[in-house]
């Protein structure tokens, strides 16, 4: 999540198609706007550069005086028992990302600030779930078990946040990420959607909850494979009394995940109610060329970030 590969700005868009800046990000590069609940202000993630170990950290503006406030600083935590990047143990600088606002004045982000290294991936940096007031102030994590990785966190309207985590203990693939959800104070850490898919993949990324509560998250595309990705819709809680996920192996018609054209079978661990909402491509579908005569062109018409919208919409 570190690597921009341009600048990038944080625009206004206006109904009527016109835009106009509200943060410029060069040198570095804007990413992740989530607007408050009182529709006032927007904060995101300020890349301090392009090179993918100069940091970033957590800002607000405010759209109508386009006042900006800084949330985080550039400041490891002492006292956690790692190496400390003086020492030479790190070479990038701190990355405080993915704000999103929290009922009570606080806001939730994710940050390598306490330099624990995620397992079984080399020497990537874990980003784990925090805390804060609204100014910055009372920092408190709340990701301890975030050891893989969290990323963008998203609050629920029963007050959960859920986020994309890179979970790998005990797969046999290092790639695969699921949807798991937390309280705001730490607890009731749980699954929302299992990684373990039953065939290469099992990357879920990127999540949003529409008017009706149902929530949506990404069937991510594969990148070796040039993959469309897929939405997929559920309840955010079953009925009384029914299970929340159906069983590792079970046989149902019509749901199963595709490669190609080919049905490789149900999701183990399906949530209940869930069902493709983006029935005309699926993750693991060969996505289009830009050129379809040059078969080197790039490919178009990849599906991701999901955004609930008034009466049900899904952006």
């Amino acid at each position: 999540p570190f690597n921009m590969h341009a600048s990038t700005d944080l625009m206004l868009l206006h109904p009527d198609g016109k835009d106009e800046l509200l943060v410029a990000g060069a040198p570095g590069a804007i990413a992740d706007p989530y607007v408050s609940f009182d529709a006032q202000w927007v904060y995101y993630t300020h890349f301090h550069d392009l090179t993918g170990r100069g940091g970033a950290d957590v800002f607000k503006v405010h759209v109508k005086t386009r006042k900006v406030v800084r949330l985080t600083q550039q400041q490891w935590t002492r006292n956690t028992g790692a190496p400390l990047p003086e020492k030479g143990s790190f070479k990038e600088g701190v990355y405080n990302m993915h704000p999103c606002p929290l009922p009570g004045g606080k806001v939730a982000f994710v940050s390598n600030r306490d330099g624990f290294m995620a397992p079984r991936r080399g020497h990537r940096p874990a980003m784990q779930l925090f805390v804060m007031d609204d100014d910055g102030k009372n920092v408190e994590k709340i990701g301890h078990l975030n050891v893989g990785s969290a990323l963008h966190p998203v609050i629920l309207k029963d007050g959960r946040i859920i986020f994309s985590s890179l979970e790998s203990q005990g797969l046999r693939d290092v790639s695969r990420w699921g949807i798991w959800g937390i309280h705001p104070d730490g607890t009731n850490w749980n699954p929302v959607v299992s990684a373990y898919e039953n065939h290469s993949g099992g990357i879920f990324h990127f999540q949003s909850q529409l008017s009706d509560e149902s929530i949506v998250v990404g069937d991510y595309y594969i990148l070796a494979m040039g993959g469309f990705g897929t939405y997929l819709k559920f309840p955010a809680r079953p009925p009384a009394d029914t299970p929340a996920f159906a069983p590792a192996t079970y046989q149902e018609k019509g749901f199963g995940m595709y490669m190609g054209r080919r049905v490789v079978g149900p999701l183990p661990f399906k949530p209940y109610g869930m069902e493709v909402l983006t029935h005309f491509i699926q993750s693991h579908d060969s996505a289009s060329l830009a050129d379809p005569k040059d078969p080197k062109s790039h490919h178009v018409g990849r599906l991701t970030h999901p955004c609930g919208a008034p009466d049900n919409h899904l952006l």
